[in-house]
């Protein structure tokens, strides 16, 4: 994996796993010579979010931090990473569009809640709740595929690109996903230039202005 690489393989959560203090994880990362690799710095982030919910104080304001999430600022992110502000702030901006990461503004100078999506699963505490919603997840996502190409009777194609733009949805927008096939399909001028399911979800299709 290159540098500016942070994407995980397609199985990485599927083959079990391993049992590592994180200090000992922190201490082999640190004793990196060469610059970290995105993958590392993910590594990282998992070592320094919450294990369990915490309450904090920032300039005065309290805060609670919740199990996996940080509010360290970019300045101590880069002094972890051992890279330039600029280079931690492309870094988290590619994590969170490859939905690995949420950053959410906290309102205070150079500090946002960093939040790692699905970290439950990353610390293989899979909860009921987790399971019944990724069980949830999935059927609507099948219902909207079988419902995009029976409307739109292009064929079924590139459905992990599909899958990935789906998860980044709000619940939503998953729903006027599914609504709003048939209309979509029913404005284009041109049939021809029907759009694939992947590029209709992270277009956001299902919100043109025709359809409303």
């Amino acid at each position: 994996m290159n540098n500016t690489s942070a994407t995980l393989p397609f199985d990485a959560l599927t083959c079990g796993y391993i049992l590592i203090p994180k200090k000992l994880l922190m201490t082999i990362l640190n004793q990196r010579e060469k610059d970290i690799s995105y993958l590392e710095a993910f590594l990282i982030v998992l070592t320094k979010v919450n294990y369990m919910d915490t309450n904090i104080c920032i300039r005065g304001r309290h805060l609670i931090c919740n199990r996996g999430e940080s509010y360290l600022s970019f300045t101590s992110w880069a002094e972890l990473f051992k890279w330039k502000r600029g280079k931690t702030r492309r870094f988290f901006e590619k994590m969170e569009k490859d939905n690995m990461i949420r950053v959410i503004k906290t309102g205070l100078t150079n500090i946002s809640c960093i939040q790692v999506v699905d970290y439950d699963l990353w610390t293989n505490k899979l909860t009921d709740e987790w399971t019944k919603r990724k069980s949830k997840n999935d059927d609507l996502f099948n219902q909207f595929w079988n419902e995009f190409h029976e409307v739109t009777q292009t064929p079924k194609r590139d459905i992990g690109a599909a899958r990935r733009a789906w998860n980044k949805l709000s619940a939503k927008e998953k729903k006027l996903a599914i609504e709003n096939v048939y209309s979509y399909y029913m404005g284009l001028n041109d049939t021809r230039f029907t759009k694939r399911a992947y590029s209709y979800l992270r277009d956001q299709s299902f919100l043109n202005e025709e359809i409303y």
